[in-house]
């Protein structure tokens, strides 16, 4: 288990390979000169392999407000576990997972398709933004970044994980990758998002 983290896997429903997965990932944005842009952000819930329900809502470009639009997105399903496609979204637009898992109560797994280089990210925000030590506050909240091979014949994906332990998250991860190497409630979520964007623009 993360030192220093409680473990809310104990409330999971018993069979890990059926729980209730929120999906969440950003679809394409455009930023006009002298507005501030929006991203469409997508939450689906599946349980086991079945899309139980979607929500979709607004983020401002690297803006501040993922974690509150997310909460405000979830109040209103009942899931046991949120999966999220990294945690920056609408640019960067960061999602404190150490904060999400606290409000929700709720395990909180980030996963990515590839090794992030937080050396670039921490650049990134010097260069660009005036409260970029609230921001890479956010990157460190993270915690350790931890790797698993959901097919053994495709490369490795990473993780963060808040609630539950490296382990349990691996086995999550695993058990819900069934036509990629991403889990699907993260897949689908990309592809509804970037589908709804240019309506939503």
């Amino acid at each position: 288990m993360l030192e220093g983290s409680s473990d809310m896997s104990q409330g999971l429903s018993r069979n890990t390979s059926r729980p209730k997965i929120v999906g969440v990932d950003d679809g394409a944005f455009h930023v006009r000169r002298g507005a501030v842009g929006s991203a469409v952000i997508v939450v689906v819930l599946f349980h086991g392999s079945r899309i139980s329900a979607t929500r979709i809502g607004r983020i401002e470009v690297d803006g501040t407000d993922a974690n509150s639009v997310l909460i405000a997105l979830l109040k209103t399903l009942a899931y046991e576990v949120v999966m999220l496609s990294g945690i920056s979204f609408g640019g960067f637009n960061l999602v404190d997972i150490k904060r999400l898992s606290g409000e929700t109560g709720k395990p909180v797994i980030a996963v990515i398709g590839g090794r992030p280089n937080n050396t670039a990210v921490e650049q990134a925000l010097r260069g660009h933004f005036k409260d970029w030590k609230l921001r890479w506050r956010i990157v460190r909240n993270a915690g350790s970044l931890y790797s698993c091979k959901p097919f053994l014949k495709e490369p490795k994906v990473y993780f963060e994980v808040k609630g539950c332990s490296p382990r349990f998250a691996r086995k999550l991860i695993a058990s819900s990758s069934t036509i990629s190497r991403l889990p699907e409630p993260i897949r689908v979520a990309g592809l509804l998002a970037r589908g709804l964007a240019p309506l939503v623009s």
